[in-house]
């Protein structure tokens, strides 16, 4: 038997396992994705096809996957919902975790609104929605599908654990901090500030208001304090933060439960990283934006297989680092491939050796989590 359909039999098997409830037939064409997704290091359909195992042609099995991509029986939503304790299983183990929500536009026909775990120098997708772009007719507004996805998420998470949810600037504001209470977390929140439209602070009921731009007037200033701000919603009291780096063009103007400081500045540095994970999903590896396909329910099925597709690759990537294996495949002097590259120079390496490929899922005493992302 061949090394990819040595992987392909033991993610089909393990998915089965941890979806018991879906069908056979639409586990396996979900399987086939994953894999060929990480072997193509593309979302086109005939490059997936040419590269998953099997007696079919590859007419016919791309043929399987657009059936699978335009069944409306296939809910991408419900099926992650029931993943995502298999995903964060072993993962969520910390005190502390900073979740990151930012949209991503894909080319002109929509937006990814996504929520990602922070975990290393990458983003680990957990909820998702897919909405036309801004010049489109939403059905529901983004602050209820971020409340919604809030829901999703926290319902997952320990009570123990110290979540963080760190928004740029189109999305800071009052709605972010109530839903951000509502759940019991904590936030870090960029506010637009422009120049011409003062915002305007005071440190208690009987202080004069004043300009936040007056805290903080060139490089290399920081400020940070518990205030209050937006005097239309009665004065909301907030921590405060204002951080101009050397060399910078404008300082972060960042808002929190939390008193502000440089903690908050460090968690919002972190956003950064989502980034990186975009560059990945499309331009750099996988080149999401290269998708034929243009209905959001067809684009929605697909990013399931994709982000299920990149925890695998990150899996991969930093298994190999812990294993002391980075130096065969990325340069000694300095780093050039990120851990997702890693992840899928080590997948073609141990295919070409004949070895066993890690796998995706484990189980131990019953429980299945994803190996190796701690």
């Amino acid at each position: 038997m061949s090394p990819r359909l040595t992987i392909l039999q033991d993610l089909t098997a393990q998915l089965h396992q941890v979806l018991p409830d879906l069908r056979m037939s639409r586990v396996r064409p979900l399987a086939q994705l994953v894999v060929g997704l990480l072997w193509a290091e593309s979302v086109s359909l005939p490059r997936i096809a040419a590269d998953v195992p099997g007696d079919a042609t590859d007419p016919s099995r791309e043929r399987r996957f657009r059936r699978w991509l335009s069944n409306h029986a296939i809910d991408p939503q419900a099926i992650w919902q029931d993943l995502l304790p298999v995903l964060l299983a072993h993962l969520i183990t910390q005190q502390k975790v900073i979740l990151v929500f930012d949209p991503t536009p894909l080319d002109t026909r929509a937006s990814i609104l996504c929520f990602g775990l922070v975990h290393g120098h990458r983003v680990l997708p957990l909820a998702w929605r897919i909405v036309p772009q801004q010049d489109g007719t939403w059905e529901r507004s983004q602050d209820d599908l971020m409340r919604e996805l809030m829901a999703e998420i926290a319902a997952q998470m320990p009570a123990t654990c110290a979540v963080t949810l760190v928004v740029d600037r189109q999305m800071g504001g009052t709605a972010v901090l109530d839903a951000c209470l509502a759940v019991g977390w904590h936030l870090v929140a960029r506010i637009k500030a422009p120049r011409t439209q003062p915002i305007y602070w005071r440190s208690g009921p009987a202080a004069p208001r004043q300009p936040i731009w007056d805290l903080v007037t060139k490089p290399g200033q920081h400020w940070g304090g518990e205030v209050q701000l937006y005097p239309s919603r009665g004065w909301r009291p907030v921590g405060l933060t204002i951080w101009w780096d050397k060399g910078a063009d404008g300082p972060w103007i960042l808002i929190s439960d939390r008193p502000g400081g440089r903690a908050c500045a460090h968690d919002y540095r972190r956003r950064v990283r989502c980034e990186a994970t975009y560059e990945d999903c499309k331009s750099r590896v996988f080149h999401l934006e290269a998708t034929k396909l243009s209905t959001l329910e067809r684009i929605d099925r697909l990013l399931l297989a994709l982000h299920l597709a990149y925890w695998w690759a990150m899996r991969l990537g930093q298994a190999a680092i812990r294993q002391g294996e980075r130096h065969r495949y990325d340069r000694r002097d300095r780093r050039e491939l990120g851990v997702v590259r890693l992840g899928l120079c080590s997948l073609n390496a141990t295919e070409r050796a004949g070895k066993r490929i890690r796998r995706f899922f484990a189980c131990r005493h019953g429980q299945w989590f994803v190996p190796g992302l701690r």
